[in-house]
This record gives structure tokens, sequence and C-alpha cells, in this order.
């Protein structure tokens, strides 16, 4: 198991000021849900703790004590002992002033329903950014990034992210930078101050020439919680991928850069 509690890339354009997400001030409805002291301090200090591994353990360890805990305990991968297994969890504090300000909104604060529509805003991630391990710099994640009808369509729809997600039950295209075209089923849950969202992998997923991850070996989970000032986001990739040379690297290196653009792509969407 690799763990991190460090910040990780905060070095960006809408988080030049730093020092609200380093010193958060106490929240006792985050210290509630959060699952140990240990994390819950890392997080006020930092603004973020995380941690990835590969031992095939099926634990989520930074997962709050939250609604839709059950969901996603139930929905955890399937591990087969013949390959490489792959969890990468991130819990971040994010002050709801300062998300506005860095934004230039003009809003006056966040809500689970404005949340509710940035989860359901697939096309919103076309051009999203991430950090390329490999080119050692800064490029496009996603050329093309949209919802579509069922999980065989190509075609795009409009984002359906009107009213209340609770229930809703989409389909998405995403055309990735090194994994190529990827459809996923998407499945939301969404309360009076909470919501979830669960991109379910439905084609196979290739890593170069090799065929590595298949349908329903991975699951991407993003999980929101209103508190107060703050926002509690959870993020989660879950797989098990075919067990090729180099695997290891190529699977942690490429599923936490695209945990950490998710969560720079959810900040600027305020």
């Amino acid at each position: 198991m690799r763990i991190n509690n460090n910040i990780k890339r905060f070095a960006t354009l809408f988080l030049i000021s730093t020092a609200t997400f380093c010193l958060f001030a106490e929240n006792e409805k985050i210290k509630n849900l959060v699952t140990t002291q240990e994390s819950y301090s890392n997080l006020m200090n930092n603004g973020v703790v995380s941690l990835s591994k590969d031992d095939g353990s099926t634990d989520y360890l930074l997962l709050p004590e939250t609604k839709y805990s059950d969901i996603l305990m139930k929905s955890k991968v399937s591990k087969d002992p013949k390959n490489f297994p792959f969890v990468y969890e991130s819990l971040y504090v994010l002050n709801k002033k300062e998300i506005l300000k860095n934004s230039n909104s003009s809003a006056q604060t966040i809500t689970i329903s404005d949340i509710s529509k940035v989860f359901r805003s697939v096309s919103k991630m076309k051009g999203m950014t991430y950090y390329s391990t490999t080119k050692k710099k800064e490029a496009v994640l996603y050329e093309k990034a949209y919802m579509i009808a069922d999980e065989k369509g190509k075609t795009a729809i409009p984002d359906q992210n009107t009213g209340s997600a609770d229930g809703q039950i989409s389909y998405c295209l995403q055309d990735d930078s090194s994994f190529g075209v990827n459809r996923y089923k998407l499945c939301y849950f969404q309360s009076e101050d909470q919501i979830l969202a669960q991109f379910n992998l439905v084609d196979i997923m290739g890593l170069g020439p090799f065929k590595a991850i298949y349908p329903g070996k991975m699951v991407i989970n993003i999980l929101a919680i209103d508190c107060d000032e703050d926002i509690l986001l959870y993020l989660c990739t879950d797989l098990d991928s075919v067990k090729f040379p180099g695997i290891k690297n190529q699977i942690t290196d490429s599923m936490t850069s695209r945990m950490d653009a998710v969560y720079k792509w959810f900040l600027q969407q305020f």
C-alpha cells in the first residue's frame, strides 16, 4: 500500500491562495463523517488525504460515514488473484467561498443542487487536462466527452442535468488520450445534503495494445457532502486489471493523475 497525505500539485491557476486550503476551521459535521482521527487531522491540516493500494484488499479506508456508504461497499470491484488489483482514494475539504472566489463567481454559496448539475455535466469534461507522467506536462485528457442514450450508443445527447439526480441512470462516452474511447453507465444518488455519482465501465479498456480492464471491472465513485461552509469531496477508483509487465506503474500513475484531474475540473465548474 502506498499512502500519501500531502497535497498533490496544488500550484494550479485557481489555487493561488493556498492558505485557506492548508488551515481549515474546525467543522463538527466533517469530524463526524471522517472515520479516523488521523485522517481528520491530516485532512484539516492539508486540505486532502489520499492513498492507493494494490494488495487486493477491498476496504475503502477513507470513505466517509454517509447514507451512501452501503451502496459504495456493495459495488466494490471483485478481484481475481491472477490480476492486478488497484484502489485509489482521496478525500478533500473545500471551502465554498474560496471556490467561488477563485472562479470569479457571483454566486453566494454552493448547494447540493449545484453540485448535482456539475456531476451530470459530462460534456463539460471535454478538453479537461491532466498531468501526463509520460509527457511530463499538462495535456488534454478527454478529446470527446458526452452523454449517450444507452451503453451501446455513440451519438451525443444533451446532458441530463436538471432536477434531482436521485435514482438517475445515464450513459456517457469519453475519448481518453491514453485509453481510447470508453463508455460508462452512470448511477446517481442524491439527498438534501449529499450526492453520489458512480461511473461503471461497460467497454473493454485498452492500455496500449493490451486489453487491460474488462466491463464491470472498474468503477469510479464521486461523492460530495454539503458541510455548511465547506464541501467534503471523496474520489475513488476501484479496478481489477489483467496483469501485464509494467502494469503496476502504468495503472498507478494513470489513475492517480486522472483522479487529480477530476478534482481540479470540479473546482472550475462554479
